[in-house]
């Protein structure tokens, strides 16, 4: 029996008396990735208000239903989208809401991917992006050297002049990017290799240092390893490992994003277990199998890429670990790639919880993207800074002291925001809240 009925966001939906219907009527699913047909995405609606494009700019192009039909035109009956449409297609988070609430199941990030890999379409590439791209790719040297200038740059007191310069058009250009780096930077450096002092050793693991968070986020790296080498683990950071190759992949560039996975898999020939810390990256290492599937054999057999809150919480000796008690309160930001990708997003409350004292809530409206989108908080910030500046006022209003997220390039986006806002507590890594209540 089919009942009409409004959805949770108010939106008219059909429902049998066992849940939704997946019902197609003009799609031929053989072709590949399922794609809900017009009728059954119009008379459903479930994901229109987790959008959160859809929310800032509300048009049906820049929200799910706009945007699979979109896909359906390039990918399945292999037209050209006009630039509008190009353009609706590319503000897109990936944040993959959508997808964990389509009662169809529609397989969008899959879509989406093959419209990419099939040059159907391209985001616009911009200075700003080519510079940021540019970094993912660049090695020790680029880091050090930017490091440097970084430092210069925020002591020299440019910050304030730029600040009174803004609306001049270079300025202003850059200034999306300008406004994410932590205030001060202090990088730390991070060992190659760290020998476990456990009697008993357990194993090698490797940690994936990524980009982005290689450059702006070391404290989390030692985080990571303090508690690696304290359950039993020797940790080795590979040299020549590079960006995941979300950044590439994200701004339509598969062949470079391919390349970053041809050298990490290089880099990681001899680790059978690699370690990442942020979630975004993590998401697109998991999806390795599927971009290997269109590419020649690998020569490198492929290691397990593993969450470290997943590894700890699967190791007895962390179980056995004590830390200091902390009386104070916290709130989880759960970025998408967690949520909605990797769908773990509970093991940061699960393992927090070890902390005796400390008072855990999750971070209203969680479900909704922060805008990050891995660039598109300097590509589109028109759209990404509402989106955070939600965030902001929910952190506000939550009366907590500490800000707890597992994407590098959240913490970013959502610091800057918590910094205009006057948020005078600090943005965790949850490894660092456990690193730095340890009992020696």
């Amino acid at each position: 029996m089919r009942c009409r009925h409004l959805n949770d966001f108010g939106f008219e939906s059909f429902s049998t008396e066992y849940g939704f219907e997946a019902i197609s009527l003009d799609n031929n699913q053989s072709l590949g990735p399922y794609i809900p047909d017009t009728q059954e995405c119009l008379s459903c609606g479930v994901c229109v208000g987790s959008c959160p494009t859809y929310r800032i700019r509300p048009e049906e192009n820049y929200g799910p239903r706009g945007r699979i039909r979109l896909l359906e035109k390039a990918v399945r009956r292999g037209e050209t989208l006009d630039v509008n449409e190009q353009t609706a297609l590319a503000t897109c988070t990936l944040c993959q809401a959508c997808e964990t609430l389509c009662p169809s199941k529609m397989a969008f990030a899959e879509l989406y991917r093959q419209a990419l890999e099939g040059d159907h379409f391209k985001p616009n590439r911009s200075l700003l992006v080519s510079w940021i791209l540019a970094l993912a790719m660049g090695g020790e040297t680029t880091r050090r050297r930017l490091n440097r200038s970084i430092r210069i740059y925020q002591r020299s007191g440019l910050p304030r002049l730029l600040v009174l310069l803004a609306k001049l058009p270079l300025l202003k250009s850059i200034q999306p990017l300008l406004v994410l780096l932590p205030t001060p930077h202090n990088p730390q450096p991070v060992a190659g290799f760290t020998q476990t002092q456990v009697d008993q050793p357990l194993r090698e693991v490797t940690l994936f240092t990524g980009c982005i968070a290689n450059l702006f986020d070391t404290h989390t790296h030692n985080a990571t390893i303090a508690l690696l080498s304290r359950i039993g683990c020797d940790v080795n950071v590979a040299e020549n490992q590079t960006c995941c190759g979300a950044a590439y992949a994200h701004n339509g560039e598969m062949s470079q994003a391919k390349a970053c996975l041809k050298q990490n898999l290089t880099a990681f020939a001899n680790s059978s277990t690699v370690i990442y810390n942020s979630s975004g990256c993590g998401a697109f290492l998991n999806d390795y199998p599927a971009l290997m599937a269109s590419e020649e054999k690998n020569p490198h057999e492929l290691p397990s890429f593993l969450d470290v809150l997943d590894y700890l919480e699967q190791n007895d000796r962390f179980h056995q670990l004590k830390f200091k008690p902390l009386q104070t309160q916290v709130v989880v930001h759960e970025p998408c790639s967690q949520r909605n990708a990797l769908k773990t997003q509970t093991l940061v409350y699960r393992l927090l919880e070890k902390i005796p004292g400390l008072r855990i809530t999750p971070l209203a409206d969680n479900q909704i993207c922060c805008g990050a989108g891995g660039t598109k908080m300097v590509t589109q910030p028109e759209l990404a800074n509402p989106m955070r500046d939600e965030k902001i006022a929910a952190l506000s209003l939550s009366g907590a002291e500490i800000l707890i997220t597992t994407n590098h390039t959240c913490a970013l986006h959502l610091m800057s925001g918590a910094r205009d806002a006057g948020f005078e507590g600090q943005l965790m890594h949850p490894v660092q809240l456990l690193a730095q209540q340890l009992i020696n």
